[in-house]
């Protein structure tokens, strides 16, 4: 039996690839993007200040692949302003999709694919995923990122590796016009995957985090963040709690997300932005009160809870 019913066009994606300094590992994870099945994908390229020869090989790759967009160089300092840039560059209405990329990654070669799907079954916004950390040496681990979500750890953390995100069309915008918002402090979040995920659920979007892991995350000497294992991190985030800058980012996010919360989502944004403006002693057993609602993972929950009731944070 013949039909007339047209093919259906595979969904177009935006890959939005921020470097810097990238050189050794670009022409890898370049190949990991560009091999996936199941997509219509463009990649745009934004480059911060390399001179190590990533722009000549993003050159060489963009001859070669109409399929890769390179914006004209600039100075940011750091990933999220530049992937905030690209953001609100590229032209979202064009692209049914947009995900995110870091230079130094190797992708799974299904998963663009495995996410448009989970995304489409599950009538969300926005996916992220499990990462399998790896060293030069050989040695891999499962980074999980699974765990149950709660009802306010988006405010708290991340959902997983910005390199793992997807978002729809309709929510890549949302985040674009908040970066664009002049009364939002959107734009000077230090965390660009963070800060995402946090305006998703605050609008009172799905999202999804994926059990399986659809990255490679390659940890070196250069990583801007890297994955969260071992006791140099342990320690490095410790500190970053204690000198109360998890609070201020906290603080920063709760008020950029009030810009877009849902009405059952701003009753509590409201009230935790009332704790965080002066954060006494009172405010952090009001807040303390819910410790079991700020992070996902058990022990990331107690720790924070010992923090904030020690006055640490």
């Amino acid at each position: 039996m013949h039909t007339n019913a047209e093919p259906r066009t595979p969904p177009r994606v935006a890959v939005l690839l921020a470097t810097h300094m990238g050189k050794p590992y670009l022409d890898e994870q370049l190949d990991s993007i560009l091999a996936q099945a199941g997509a219509d994908l463009h990649v745009y390229v934004s480059d911060d200040g390399s001179t190590d020869g990533t722009l000549e090989i993003l050159a060489e790759r963009a001859a070669a692949d109409a399929r890769i967009t390179i914006l004209s160089p600039e100075t940011f300092g750091a990933p999220a302003p530049n992937f905030f840039r690209l953001l609100t560059t590229i032209p979202i209405e064009d692209h049914d999709y947009v995900g995110f990329a870091d230079q130094d990654d190797v992708w799974m070669p299904a998963k663009l694919e495995r996410h448009i799907r989970l995304l489409s079954e599950g009538h969300a916004d926005g996916i992220s995923s499990n990462v399998t950390a790896f060293t030069e040496d050989g040695s891999r681990l499962l980074i999980k990122k699974d765990y149950p979500q709660r009802l306010a750890d988006h405010l708290f953390e991340t959902p997983g590796p910005g390199s793992t995100f997807l978002l729809t069309q309709r929510f890549a915008r949302l985040v674009a016009d908040q970066l664009d918002n002049a009364d939002s402090p959107a734009r000077t979040a230090f965390a660009h995957d963070w800060l995402i995920y946090a305006l998703a659920r605050s609008a009172g979007l799905r999202w999804i985090i994926d059990g399986e892991s659809t990255v490679d995350y390659r940890q070196h000497v250069a990583n801007a963040v890297g994955a969260n294992t071992g006791l140099s991190q342990a320690w490095k985030r410790l500190r970053l709690t204690s000198n109360r800058w998890h609070r201020g980012q906290v603080q920063l996010t709760v008020e950029a997300c009030i810009h877009v919360a849902s009405p059952d989502e701003l009753p509590r944004l409201q009230w935790l932005h009332e704790i965080l403006a002066e954060f006494t002693y009172r405010d952090a057993l009001r807040l303390v009160r819910r410790w079991r609602q700020l992070r996902r993972r058990p022990r990331d929950r107690a720790a924070l809870a010992t923090l904030i009731t020690t006055g640490l944070w």
